[in-house]
Order: C-alpha cells, then sequence, then structure tokens
C-alpha cells in the first residue's frame, strides 16, 4: 500500500505519522515553494507538481492524480480544504484505480456540498435555519432572496469550509460587495464560486460531533467540540467536551448527528456542524466531509487516532471493534502568521529561530529556517494541552504558548495567551461575536521600558533592580529575568517575553531618531505583505477621503482591503488587477491634502 497525500502544511506531516505508524508509504505532490517543509522531506516518495499558487497545484485534480499514479499511489488522503470535498475529485480518484481514504462521492454529493446537504436534510426533519440555497445564482436573485430572509444573514460558499469566503452582511447596503467578494473567495479557494444565503443567529454558540463510520453501516459519535471562539468565522480555539451542554441536549445533538450520517450512507471521519442558541434550541449548520483541523482535542480524549482509523475504514475494517471512551478535558489553540497589532494581517517569511513546548502535543507544519509563503492558509501549527478538567486544561495551554519562540513571521501568540487569561473564558461564556468584542491588548509604555533596557548589550533583558512598572504585563515577567531575551537575525531585532514578541530594526551605533516621525505620512502606498491584487478601486488623479478604501489584496486565503491614511490625491499607481506583489512593494503615489485629516 502507497499512501498518497493530497495536501501540504501541518495535516499532511499529521497523516504522514499515522500512515508510518502502520507501516504504510507515503507520498506526496508540493509547490515549488513547499520542498523543504516538513511534510515533503518526512514523506517517503515526493514529486513537484509544477506550480506555485493553489489552482495550479494543490487544487488542480490532474496534476494531484498525475502525481499519485507517478509514484505508484494505491490509496488516497485528502486531508482537510482543497479537493476534500470535492464529490468529481472523488470519481476522478477511483476512474485511475485508488482507493480514496473518505467518504464516497455519493455521500460526499449530498453532504460535503452545502447547499445539496441542506436540501436532502430538509427531508429528514433536521431542524435547519431560514436559507436560500436555490440553483438561480445570479446576483439579482440573491439579492432578492436576501431581503426576503431580512437582515443579518451570511453569505457561506457551498463548496466551502474553515469559514473561507463566508461574510456576515447586516444591511441591504453591504450585500453586493460582500456577495463579490465571497464569490471570488469560494473560485480560488474551492474552485466553485456558488453560495447559500442563511440567516445569521447572533451570540449563538457553535457546537460539532466528531462522527466515524464504516462501509458495513456502522457508525458511532465520539463527543462533541466546543468551537465558538471563531474570528471572521474562521475557528480559533477548540474544546472538548462543551462542558455547558444538558444531558439531554447532548443527546439530541449525537442522536440526529448518527442520524444524518446513516441516511447519507456516509464512511470515514467527518463532523456534524451545530448553532446553539445558548438555551435549548440546535440548527443544523454543515457537515463537513472530511477530517477537522480541530480533530486532536477528540483524540486526546477519547484516546483514538482518527486517522489511522480512516485509514483502516479505507481497508474494509469494521468499528465494532472500536472500544473507547473519554477522560478529561482538551482544548486546541491554532498558532498562525498574522499580525494581531495590525489588523491581523497575515505575516510570512522566513523562521529564524524555533522552540515548542514540552507537554504538550504540536501539529507543526514547518521547521526552523523555513520559509512561510503567502500563497497559502496562514495556519504554523496547533498547541493541543489536556487536563483532569477544563480549568487545568486552560492552564496548560496558557503556560505551553507562553514557552514557545518563534522569531520571524509574527504570530498570533500574544493574542491566544490574553483569550485564555480572559475571565468570560475561563468562566464558559463564549459565543462566536466573543472575539469580535476582544481588541488585542499591548502595553507599549512597558515595551518601551524593557526594549530601552535591553540596549543591545546582553541577551538578558533587565538587572534585578530595573524600575519596571509591575502593574503592567512587561512588569509582571515572572523571574528570571531570562524569561525576555532578543536574538539578531540581518537588520531585524527579534525580542520574545512569555507574553508577547516584538521586531525592530537592529540598533546601530549612534543612530538618530527623527521626532516627527510618528506623525508623519508616506507619500506612497506600500503592501504589508506578499500578495495579490485582488481590486484595484481608486484611479489616477482621484481624490479620496480618509479611511476610505484603495486597494484589496488577497494573501493566505483572505481578503484584506488598503485603506487612505488621511484625505489625498492618487498622484499614480504601479500595479494591475492579478499581478502578484512582494512585501513592501509600491502601490502608488500620493499627494496627502492640506486640508485632509491627518
Amino acid at each position: 500500500m502507497i499512501l498518497y497525500i493530497a495536501n501540504r502544511g501541518e495535516i499532511a506531516r499529521r497523516i504522514i505519522r499515522s500512515a508510518k505508524k502502520l507501516g504504510i508509504k507515503t507520498a506526496v505532490g508540493y509547490a515549488r515553494q513547499d520542498k523543504e517543509l516538513p511534510f515533503v522531506v518526512e514523506a517517503d516518495l515526493s514529486v513537484s507538481l509544477d506550480g506555485e499558487e493553489a489552482l495550479e497545484t494543490y487544487l488542480d485534480s490532474a496534476k494531484v492524480i498525475g502525481a499519485a499514479k507517478k509514484l505508484g499511489a494505491t490509496h488516497l488522503h485528502p486531508g482537510y480544504g482543497f479537493l476534500s470535498e470535492n464529490a468529481l475529485f472523488v470519481d476522478e480518484v477511483g476512474r485511475a484505480n485508488i482507493k480514496f481514504v473518505g467518504p464516497n462521492s455519493k455521500s460526499m454529493r449530498l453532504l460535503g456540498d452545502k447547499i445539496g446537504a441542506r436540501n436532502f436534510l430538509k427531508k429528514h426533519n433536521i431542524p435547519l435555519l431560514p436559507s436560500y440555497e436555490g440553483d438561480d445564482q445570479s446576483d439579482s436573485r440573491l439579492k432578492s432572496e436576501a431581503e426576503t430572509l431580512g437582515y443579518p444573514l451570511l453569505i457561506k460558499p457551498s463548496a466551502g469550509g474553515g469559514g473561507k469566503g463566508m461574510e456576515k452582511v447586516y444591511s441591504s447596503s453591504e450585500f453586493q460587495d460582500a456577495l463579490a467578494s465571497s464569490k471570488r473567495i469560494a473560485a480560488s479557494a474551492f474552485k466553485d464560486d456558488r453560495v447559500f444565503l442563511e440567516k445569521l443567529v447572533e451570540d449563538a454558540r457553535h457546537i460539532e460531533v466528531q462522527i466515524l463510520a464504516d462501509e458495513k453501516g456502522n457508525v458511532m459519535a465520539f463527543g462533541e467540540r466546543e468551537c465558538s471562539l471563531q474570528r471572521r468565522h474562521q475557528k480559533v480555539i477548540e474544546e472538548t467536551p462543551c462542558d455547558f451542554l444538558s444531558a439531554s441536549l447532548r443527546s439530541r445533538i449525537y442522536d440526529s448527528s448518527i442520524k444524518i450520517a446513516r441516511e447519507a450512507g456516509y464512511q470515514s471521519a467527518g463532523t456534524v456542524e451545530w448553532i446553539w442558541d445558548g438555551r435549548d434550541e440546535i440548527y443544523f449548520l454543515e457537515v463537513n466531509a472530511r477530517l477537522q483541523v480541530e480533530h486532536p482535542v477528540t483524540e486526546e480524549v477519547w484516546g483514538i487516532d482518527l486517522v489511522e482509523w480512516q485509514l483502516k475504514i479505507a481497508q474494509g475494517e469494521s468499528i465494532k471493534s472500536l472500544k473507547s471512551s473519554p477522560t478529561g478535558h482538551a482544548i486546541e489553540a491554532r498558532l498562525c502568521a498574522e499580525d494581531p497589532a495590525n489588523g491581523f494581517l497575515p505575516s510570512g517569511g522566513k523562521i529564524h529561530r524555533l522552540v515548542w513546548p514540552d507537554d504538550v502535543r504540536v501539529d507543526s507544519g514547518f521547521y526552523e529556517k523555513n520559509e512561510v509563503p503567502p500563497q497559502f492558509d496562514s495556519l504554523m501549527a496547533k498547541i493541543i494541552a489536556k487536563g483532569k478538567d477544563r480549568g487545568e486544561a486552560l492552564q496548560n495551554l496558557q503556560k505551553a504558548l507562553e514557552q514557545i519562540i518563534l522569531f520571524g513571521p509574527k504570530t498570533n501568540r500574544s493574542y491566544l495567551i490574553q483569550i485564555l487569561k480572559n475571565k468570560d473564558v475561563r468562566e464558559g461564556r463564549l459565543s462566536t461575536e466573543f472575539l469580535a468584542g476582544l481588541i488585542p491588548q499591548f502595553d507599549v509604555w512597558g515595551g518601551m521600558k524593557i526594549l530601552k533596557s535591553l540596549g543591545g548589550q546582553t541577551t538578558t533583558a533587565v538587572g534585578e533592580d530595573e524600575d519596571l512598572d509591575y502593574d503592567s504585563p512587561w512588569g509582571r515577567i515572572s523571574r528570571p529575568r531570562s524569561d525576555i531575551f532578543f536574538e539578531d537575525f540581518g537588520d531585524k531585532r527579534f525580542i520574545h517575553t512569555t507574553f508577547e514578541d516584538w521586531t525592530l530594526s537592529a540598533p546601530k551605533a549612534h543612530r538618530k531618531t527623527d521626532s516627527n516621525a510618528e506623525t508623519q505620512v508616506e507619500a506612497f502606498l506600500k503592501s504589508p505583505m506578499p500578495a495579490k491584487i485582488i481590486r484595484v478601486l481608486v484611479s489616477d488623479g482621484e481624490m479620496v477621503k480618509k479611511n476610505q478604501a484603495l486597494i484589496v489584496l488577497e494573501a493566505m486565503k483572505m481578503e484584506h482591503q488598503l485603506k487612505a491614511p488621511a484625505d489625498l490625491k492618487v498622484e499614480k499607481i504601479f500595479v494591475k488587477e492579478g499581478e502578484r506583489v512582494g512585501f513592501e512593494a509600491k502601490l502608488l503615489d500620493w499627494e496627502i491634502s492640506k486640508s485632509g485629516d491627518q
């Protein structure tokens, strides 16, 4: 048996680990910039997919299947994302005489396609939110259906997952731009721009059930996961079990999830997702007909290897022999290459130093010295901690995050720690809207004292008698002071503390600082990251107002608007739509209006 993994990053590496445990040889195809990543190095066989963009590599079914055949694959595991829920791809894999490790194309058409799933489940009396999932995908029909449903609502890609392309709309005036954005992202990420509309339940909780089904019709549920801590519809922290469900509601969710899998003839691992109103009503959200990003928390609590069982089921084994019961509590945090202090813009570049914590599970996609590319998802690693109860698991996860040292791309580590310290999170008062109101906090004055104390002279941050404000996060660093240190790489200085990471220019002798620098606005717009130009919203000579959108970028499968810092006149635009640009590439020149608000 040779298993081809049609994916990349941490999930490809995680599948390799289970396959090797079973003595199965593994094979992967890779985009050019992924050649040095762990999943390529650790696979037994590998081949280049001869491209860099997702559409010409991991989303190109012909290339993927061609690579699998070239490497002699007998089985193919899709991981999550990319082609994992594409029923046509499942059929193509079968025609190539390769066994697909996952659900068959029939059940995938019923459940993997979000529109198809909702139409199927209506016949089986599964509770659904008001929605539109019709075949007429014209802008005018979608707008009309949105007015009928009423706002707020969600626009969701039919072939999507992971929150990609999902847009929240609060008024009629926002609809058209949100629809266009959702369709663009869906086409780019899933090669399918169909969407459906769904009434938005605010302050809801997101609960999902892990299912496992074999080819003999047996279905099992392995607990629920709480996934309410989300930002822009992307899950950030997940846990199991959900300590706040009543026994009766838990039983209803399990029973309904198993019923859905049975009625659809489902096979392999999958997840049934629900919206819980926080009281006693649940509504079907979607079925993810694949392995989930957050599957490790279930594995830690239930003591099973879900990938191993996917592989066993694909070889005809029954799950009747699987005996397991839950113990303790597990929580996962997604460490991503993004900058919370800069609107969560994606980061990237070379990883100069990388130290993972001990005593927790880390599913990582990178080695030290690897480059984090801009073309793909920003997820760098998943940190999974277990405890005898929720409180201990939270504490263990916070400690693990504090121990991570990562110099290079900016990450959301400090924001994850802030979430875990929050009183409402600790006490379980969660909702899908919770993180929208949790703004990243940074102690600038405390930071300045630490940076001053470093002085470029030592890797130990401060002496015992340093005059710090011990009421600030910077001052509360536990001793010894070696918890705060720095390293210089090139012209950058990377500073680590248990609660925050800083990057600044490496010191130069007799450096002079312009006291007016903070109030100056540069006369041009630079790209804050390597990205693709999706839309240019202004033209040469145009007068624009402060905070008006100028250019829309796409990086790491998300769209980002660059806005005017003041009232200004656009002098010259240097880029065009569809062009890919590098970090700090000049996008346009402007002239600040003398009467403009700076």
